[in-house]
């Protein structure tokens, strides 16, 4: 998509805009780099069509780039593009919409609804494999180093798991962002600029507690021969509002790399990723018994829609289990 140019000023106007649009708004970083990318492959097809302004754009020329898409080649994998990539892309033409209604006062008509996506393409821990993950966080001989890393893993296990944020929402939280008093978190920069406040069980909230005051303060130090010394040599340029340090002291931006660490160390053969954890938190609350509306509002979904996807989750689990069992 980098490689497509667009020759009308006024796409090229829209596509500039709505980038830093998206930014000013507080999206994640990867929305503000792939919408727009994904925008200007909309508007580079239109040109091709000579359609070059904004207030040309049909619903039925929406549709037809819809259907472009389902028929062209994936240019990183080859093959085709898969349902979750077009809803990525649908996505998108929704922000694009609300951007230029806002900005521009034009009502640029958006009517597609998104594909029907596999449920196989989410990975579900089970329960004794979270177990197995947060046992995995212990150290047998553990040095000042191993202890620090502990706890911040247990706490990135209570937030992505026990609360069920998404990695974006995690990275961005600040330490006023904790109140372990109330038990809440609150997610100032959720998707879609959205905030709410996530309960935080009580089984997470001692481990969040010794990050808060042991681990954290490990990365914040220069010194590494003392453990969790607040007045100690501090390292210079670190960030100290952020709640999820690296080894920097500056705010953690991934937690992909202690996830495999994790999984490795609990020797769980199942591959997941760092989102696994959310899915998997809602897979459970279900299984629990908890209302379908309460598990979105916990998620921050915007409708019903997102969080039915579980259902189908959890029917396909119990299949299988039926399966298993009747072997």
């Amino acid at each position: 998509m980098k490689h497509l140019h667009l020759s009308s000023s006024n796409y090229k106007y829209l596509e500039q805009n709505f980038t830093q649009w998206l930014d000013i708004l507080g999206y994640a970083p990867r929305t503000v780099t792939r919408s727009p990318l994904e925008i200007r492959e909309m508007l580079h097809y239109l040109e091709q069509k000579n359609i070059t302004h904004i207030t040309a754009i049909k619903p039925r020329h929406v549709q037809d780039f819809l259907g472009y898409l389902q028929t062209r080649r994936n240019l990183k994998y080859g093959g085709g593009l898969s349902a979750s990539t077009v809803n990525g892309y649908i996505t998108s033409l929704h922000l694009f919409a609300r951007y230029v209604h806002q900005t521009e006062k034009h009502l640029l008509e958006i009517n597609p609804k998104r594909m029907e996506t596999h449920v196989e393409e989410r990975t579900i821990l089970s329960q004794e494999e979270i177990k197995q993950l947060y046992e995995a966080t212990y150290q047998p001989h553990a040095t000042f180093n191993s202890i620090a890393m502990g706890q911040r893993d247990r706490a990135i296990i209570g937030i992505l798991y026990g609360c069920g944020l998404r990695k974006e929402e995690g990275s961005k939280l600040d330490l006023q962002d904790i109140d372990l008093t109330k038990r809440t978190v609150f997610v100032r920069k959720g998707k879609g600029n959205k905030q709410r406040y996530v309960p935080i069980a009580q089984k997470h909230i001692e481990d969040l507690r010794s990050y808060l005051e042991e681990g954290r303060y490990w990365f914040l130090q220069d010194n590494r021969s003392g453990w969790h010394t607040k007045t100690g040599k501090q390292k210079q340029h670190t960030d100290r509002e952020a709640f999820f340090l690296n080894g920097q002291g500056r705010r953690m931006q991934s937690f992909d790399y202690r996830i495999k660490y994790m999984r490795e160390k609990a020797e769980i053969e199942k591959k997941f990723s760092t989102h696994s954890l959310r899915h998997s938190i809602a897979t459970h609350l279900l299984q629990s018994g908890m209302p379908i509306e309460e598990i979105a509002k916990f998620l921050g979904h915007s409708n019903l829609e997102s969080t039915q996807l579980y259902t189908h989750i959890v029917k396909q689990l119990e299949t299988k289990e039926y399966e298993l069992t009747a072997l």
